[in-house]
């Protein structure tokens, strides 16, 4: 299993202000004010908690989590992996438990695996999607950290905005950003639309990181949607793509 380099492998725990090429990666703030923990977690329905999963299975194991993350024949239409990006990669407990609880400031407890992946758009070479698991032992290990991690975005000064974006999780809260692009060649910048989604699936939690998103966040959404059920059948003891 690959190490854990941040939290999704990519450029996670990055502050809204600090972007990948381009000025663009919505990602994880590096701390958590203790007020804010639990306030931001929304649930998939009308702001309330969605249907209770019932999980058959633990994800413990590296090749249950790389099941769980979307392989490349599941994407929307329109992505793809580019040229040299790795398959889903499962990341170790150790490695895992201690990023979640530097970055996170909790006690991540129950903590099994991590898992991340990363797409990118055929229409735009800039713009790329990151996916990020963390698997548990029960839901109720997973709330927590899915309240921390949602908190973290709200609490970010202002930067992101809640945005409601339906899922199939039993909680989830999606967030947007404005921000501003440098224009090619010395060309004036533009302004994108960045999006993030949190989702606790039972006992899993997802990060969707978008560089570029819809107003509608039609992407956004159909990541998660793709994301969420996967999730669920690998529970279920299924493989994900039956």
């Amino acid at each position: 299993m690959d190490g854990f380099n941040g939290f999704n492998g990519f450029n996670g725990f990055e502050r809204f202000k600090r972007f990948k090429r381009y000025g663009r990666n919505l990602a994880l703030v590096g701390t958590v004010s203790a007020l804010a923990l639990g306030a931001a977690a929304c649930g998939s329905d009308e702001g309330g908690v969605g249907s209770a999963f019932q999980a058959k299975v633990v994800l413990s194991e590296p090749d249950q989590v790389r099941d769980a993350l979307p392989s490349e024949t599941s994407l929307p239409s329109g992505w793809k992996r580019s040229s040299g990006a790795k398959p889903p990669q499962a990341v170790t407990q150790a490695d895992a438990l201690a990023t979640c609880r530097k970055k996170l400031k909790t006690d991540c407890l129950g903590l099994q695996l991590g898992g991340n992946v990363r797409y990118k758009s055929e229409s735009s070479t800039a713009n790329d999607i990151r996916l990020t698991l963390l698997t548990f032992d029960k839901a109720e290990n997973a709330g927590p950290v899915f309240e921390a991690l949602a908190a973290s975005f709200a609490a970010d000064e202002g930067a992101a905005r809640k945005v409601d974006v339906k899922t199939a999780a039993e909680q989830s809260q999606a967030f947007e950003k404005e921000i501003e692009q440098d224009g090619d060649s010395g060309g004036p910048a533009t302004k994108v639309l960045a999006g993030t989604m949190v989702m606790r699936i039972g006992a899993v939690v997802s990060l969707i990181e978008l560089d570029e998103d819809e107003r509608d966040h039609g992407t956004l959404k159909r990541f998660a949607d793709v994301q969420a059920e996967r999730v669920k059948r690998v529970q279920r003891g299924q493989k994900a793509e039956g």
